[in-house]
């Protein structure tokens, strides 16, 4: 399921916010393309009990990036709702890639959390990106917001930066190295990528001919 949020994040959870707390987490990104590692992570904290439902929130561009996705971004939320299509406890939320420009994690959380303000939030993050969130916008803002879910990656160590109120969780997810990047190599090489991706986002990616 995509959130389009017609009316921003007002009503895409109209329902839950009325029923009482509900535990999401939030998992941002580039996915250019969404992979087996990116959805085997959301299992895994799907699985942990520690949310209830888990939304993919595709970035416009990732300030902490130098270059901005290959792929359009109509294709990246197809891509995403390819994936996301069997689990109902997934969502995907659209609303960054529709504002464009610079995606900055604090802007979201804010718009979420003044529509649904009894929700608890989790964002869901790798140990390289932890290591950098200080340098995040309004990061003692954020970390009064959200938990973060700290995910394991290689050669990064597991080390909390020194910032006042930060809450974070281990999640106990499986070292996963593949990445975007080495999956658009491989396609531009003409190299195949079955079991790297779902098969309807490779079959996606085929007719779409996407990464030459």
């Amino acid at each position: 399921m995509v959130i389009t949020r017609s009316n921003k994040l007002a009503n895409a959870y109209k329902d839950e916010a009325s029923s009482g707390t509900e535990r999401v987490a939030l998992y941002g990104g580039s996915f250019d393309p969404v992979h087996s590692a990116h959805l085997r992570i959301a299992q895994s904290v799907i699985e942990s009990g520690v949310v209830d439902r888990l939304i993919f929130v595709p970035t416009a561009h990732s300030p902490l990036k130098k270059n901005g996705p290959i792929a359009s971004d109509s294709q990246r939320l197809q891509m995403l709702a390819l994936a996301t299509a069997d689990e109902p406890r997934y969502s995907v939320d659209s609303s960054e890639i529709e504002q464009g420009g610079i995606s900055y994690t604090i802007d979201w959380v804010r718009s979420f959390k003044a529509a649904h303000p009894n929700a608890q939030l989790y964002w869901i993050l790798g140990a390289d990106q932890f290591e950098l969130l200080e340098q995040w916008r309004s990061i003692r803002e954020l970390a009064q917001l959200l938990h973060f879910l700290v995910l394991p990656r290689p050669k990064h160590a597991l080390v909390a930066p020194s910032i006042p109120g930060l809450n974070y969780q281990i999640v106990n997810a499986p070292l996963l190295s593949e990445s975007s990047t080495a999956i658009r190599q491989a396609c531009e090489q003409g190299i195949a990528i079955t079991d790297r991706v779902p098969k309807s986002v490779e079959a996606f990616i085929s007719q779409q001919s996407l990464y030459k």
